[in-house]
């Protein structure tokens, strides 16, 4: 039981933490290619002209069996990605305590939306009044506002310590240098992103049509979820470890 507090609270070691990404991404990615197998041929799925959340899409256009698959694996991803970002606050609490917790709400904010789209699947129907197509379009724009927020979050508090208080920096510029991978990755996604917004409908507060400019683009979507995935175990993975410096 203490160590399945430690788990859940991101008390991982490095090799506990490896472990956990291998089996969320292995486990996530297995569901999702479990849904596009039972997609119906004759529906024809393509990601260039699908959205991904056609595989969660009971519709009798999309996917009217198998969507359920679709729905437990976003549900899936959402509910282990929590330890993962428990762990992220974690290790950069040494940087700024207070900096690290508002990285966290963010990307725990995104992993809250990701259930979301799981459990409101992209469903032209109703449910106690509410559109299930929109309920799922309006998570999908939170998944990209809080992990774009949250990567842009972490990247100045990095960028910030690095020339101020050099937390990792007792051999130099060398242990900030592992994270321009990570972001060289997600920073030209964003932009893209960034450019398909429709801000004047961010600033009326309706994120399902400030993000509605996605659907005329799908590949970007596919684009968007790699890169967040390539992100997230990067970046989790290049953290200083106690481990890692007790080492060194």
């Amino acid at each position: 039981m203490r160590q399945l507090k430690r788990y859940l609270s991101g008390g991982h070691s490095r090799a506990e933490i490896r472990w956990h990404l291998g089996i969320l991404m292995v486990g996530y990615w297995g569901l999702v290619l479990c849904a596009w197998l039972g997609y119906p041929a004759e529906n024809q799925f393509s990601i260039t002209t699908r959205m991904l959340s056609a595989l969660g899409s009971s519709d009798d256009r999309y996917n009217p069996r198998w969507y359920w698959v679709f729905s437990v694996a976003m549900f899936y991803c959402g509910l282990c990605m929590v330890p993962v970002m428990l762990y992220v606050r974690r290790r950069l609490s040494p940087v700024s305590a207070w900096g690290a917790s508002v990285g966290a709400f963010f990307f725990l904010l995104g992993c809250a939306a990701i259930m979301l789209t799981g459990l409101f699947p992209y469903a032209h129907r109703e449910v106690l009044g509410y559109e299930l197509a929109h309920l799922h379009m309006n998570a999908a724009a939170l998944i990209t506002a809080s992990f774009a927020l949250g990567a842009i979050w972490h990247g100045l508090l990095l960028l910030q310590d690095r020339f101020a208080r050099k937390t990792f920096g007792q051999q130099g510029a060398r242990p900030y240098l592992r994270f321009v991978g990570p972001f060289l990755v997600c920073v030209p996604v964003i932009l893209a992103l960034g450019y398909r917004i429709r801000w004047e409908s961010v600033l009326a507060g309706n994120m399902s049509a400030a993000f509605a400019g996605m659907a005329h683009v799908p590949f970007l979507e596919y684009v968007a979820i790699w890169t967040l995935t390539v992100f997230v175990v990067w970046f989790t993975i290049v953290l200083p470890h106690p481990e890692q410096e007790s080492a060194q």
